[in-house]
């Protein structure tokens, strides 16, 4: 009876276009979660962020400004809007899919079955729970990072119900996360004819991402991914202008602040080619370390898994999710709590039908434990 209920629930939402740029599309999310909530007897509040990413929900079951635990996800897609129009939710064997359905608006959906379940209980009498979904994740939460710190700052615990792996492991540790633009400004001229009257931005930019490039360390897991380049015009033509983008990730708070000043050392600078050069961007995701409360949270969850029948172990990744923000400011954090899919941010992405149960008994026993302790 859960699980039809809940799937039902899932293809209403699924098919909801929720891109992290459609403030329309995840107004409908709000609005869908706003009933839900209500519907148990929760205070709901919407926080307008921006007009180009629309609002973020907090629910919460306590009038108190301070929480036992946070459950945090996020309502925005990678998929453009229309996406839903195409390749819409459908059922196939043991397998779910359709648009942002493992990413994540599966675990979205357990966080509140979850709440519902124990309010239904009547096991959150000295509970203090807050519920929060923002609007633009995948566009590391620019608009939202503060409201995320803000709450971070008041809960002790915070699950995050981002997807399990495909295995169904658990996440306890993440890399920071650096994204960087940097402009190279030149002069144009013909290359053949009046070269020395130009200069040349892809020479400099070949030249400078090489020295950024050996400025990595990856023995101590600080790598760099120069993603996009463009530039250039015609191949007799003294390119004027290049752009790239710069992905960097890190495993510790020093390597991110030395990585983040080798490339601003380089910002209005001009080089011995004569192009200017400008940098934008920075660290948007803190790394987030394994502590000691960490892993004595980790091990109590091992305990309920235990006694729930249910497998996963603990994983370290190079993806940030919002529960950087969580632990930078001292919260203990678990991630990859939504249940298990994969081939996400694909057409193919698909949920694993027979964790979505598992997922929300483990979801709703943690939250027990947070809020006892």
């Amino acid at each position: 009876m859960l699980l039809n209920s809940f799937l039902k629930d899932l293809e209403s939402l699924v098919n909801i276009d929720s891109y992290s740029y459609d403030p329309v599309g995840k107004a409908k999310v709000v609005d869908f979660f706003k009933q839900k909530f209500q519907s148990i007897g929760w205070i709901v509040e919407e926080h307008f962020l921006d007009e180009k990413v629309g609002s973020a929900l907090i629910c919460k079951n306590t009038l108190s400004d301070e929480f036992d635990v946070v459950l945090s996800g996020h309502m925005d897609t990678v998929f453009k809007t229309g996406t839903v129009s195409e390749r819409p939710f459908k059922i196939e064997g043991d397998k779910a899919f359709g648009p942002g359905i493992a990413d994540m608006k599966a675990g979205l959906l357990a966080g509140f079955y979850a709440c519902q379940a124990l309010t239904e209980e009547n096991a959150l009498q000295n509970a203090r729970i807050c519920v929060l979904f923002n609007p633009d994740e995948e566009i590391s939460s620019i608009y939202s990072r503060p409201l995320l710190e803000k709450i971070a700052r008041k809960t002790r615990y915070a699950i995050i119900l981002e997807a399990a792996r495909i295995n169904g492991n658990l996440v306890n540790e993440r890399k920071g996360i650096g994204k960087y633009v940097i402009e190279f400004l030149g002069k144009s001229a013909h290359s053949a004819v009046d070269p020395q009257n130009g200069a040349n931005s892809i020479n400099t930019f070949i030249r400078i991402a090489q020295e950024l490039l050996n400025s990595t360390a990856p023995e101590k897991g600080t790598t760099m991914n120069i993603g996009t380049v463009e530039g250039g015009t015609t191949p007799n033509t003294v390119p004027d202008y290049v752009k790239t983008q710069i992905d960097c990730r890190f495993t510790s708070l020093e390597e991110s602040e030395r990585l983040n000043q080798v490339i601003y050392a380089l910002h209005d600078t001009v080089t011995e080619e004569r192009v200017k050069i400008k940098v934008s961007g920075g660290i948007t995701r803190p790394p987030w370390r394994r502590t000691e409360a960490g892993l004595k949270f980790c091990a109590a969850v091992d305990e309920i898994k235990e006694r729930l029948g249910i497998k996963a172990e603990w994983e370290s990744t190079a993806g940030g999710s919002d529960g950087n923000f969580f632990a930078a400011l001292g919260a203990i954090v678990i991630d990859g709590m939504g249940p298990s899919g994969g081939k996400w941010h694909s057409p193919d992405e698909y949920l694993n039908i027979d964790s979505i149960e598992p997922r929300i008994k483990l979801v709703t026993e943690v939250i027990k434990y947070c809020t006892q302790k």
